[in-house]
């Protein structure tokens, strides 16, 4: 643990498959802009001296017009404080795909407000380090606020792509009969070798049986995922009770 207050929390991360290990502050702001002051002080005071800084979560705060629609316009002095932050930790937005926005008020008509609450900045320390940092807004429904993704991963060259385990395998009939016959075909070597060939083979088993019954659960997901987030983004266009 590197700091903690009321609206933060900083720890270091470390994990063998980054080269350096990582500052990591999370955030759940207050409300108003008096509450909002303690949280710059307090994360000012977490700034790592030198190393990759993460900083994210829900800031309360817009920074631009673009970050708002609906209710009352936005206003520049409402965001100085946290832009004046940002600079003095040397901070900057991450970016992000999906929806404009990670909030509403899910109110009808007029009355509904969306505005980018929830955001991941980072330091150059973090590009330095050879970080690939990407930030995904998931969908909102049911919350009024969106699930934020923050994916870091070393930019590596030539890094073979790893073998995921799927949960969903484990409740269809036939895939312990998979796993079984293929770790019952014969190898010949050393046990080590013995150990990894079937390793290698069950892994082609599986994938290849995955595909005839489960197709691509993942790009499934993507898909389903990407409907409700075009969903939403039509409801963002038209905030009409009909939409």
């Amino acid at each position: 643990m590197v700091g903690e207050r009321v609206q933060h929390a900083s720890f270091l991360v470390y994990h063998n498959c980054l080269p350096i290990h990582l500052t990591v502050s999370v955030v759940h702001a207050l409300c108003t802009r008096e509450e909002r002051r303690a949280l710059w002080r307090d994360l000012l005071r977490d700034k790592p001296l030198h190393g990759p800084w993460l900083v994210g979560g829900d800031f309360n705060v817009v920074i631009d017009a673009g970050e708002k629609k609906g209710g009352l316009p936005f206003r520049l002095s409402e965001a100085l404080d946290f832009l004046d932050c940002m600079s003095s930790a040397e901070l900057f937005d991450a970016g992000f795909s999906g929806s404009s926005y990670t909030w509403c008020n899910n109110r009808l008509g007029r009355a509904r407000i969306w505005k980018r609450l929830d955001r991941l900045l980072l330091n150059a320390s973090c590009y330095d380090a050879g970080l690939a940092v990407s930030v995904s807004h998931l969908a909102r429904d049911p919350s009024d606020h969106s699930l934020i993704l923050f994916s870091i991963t070393s930019r590596v060259e030539g890094k073979p792509r790893s073998f995921r385990f799927i949960n969903a395998w484990m409740s269809h009939s036939g895939f312990r009969d998979v796993v079984q016959a293929s770790w019952q075909q014969g190898c010949y070597g050393s046990p080590f070798q013995i150990v990894c060939s079937k390793l290698s083979r069950l892994k082609t088993d599986i994938k290849s049986w995955n595909k005839r019954c489960f197709g691509n659960i993942l790009g499934n997901t993507r898909r389903a995922e990407e409907a409700v987030l075009a969903a939403e983004k039509r409801l963002e266009e038209d905030g009409s009770s009909d939409a």
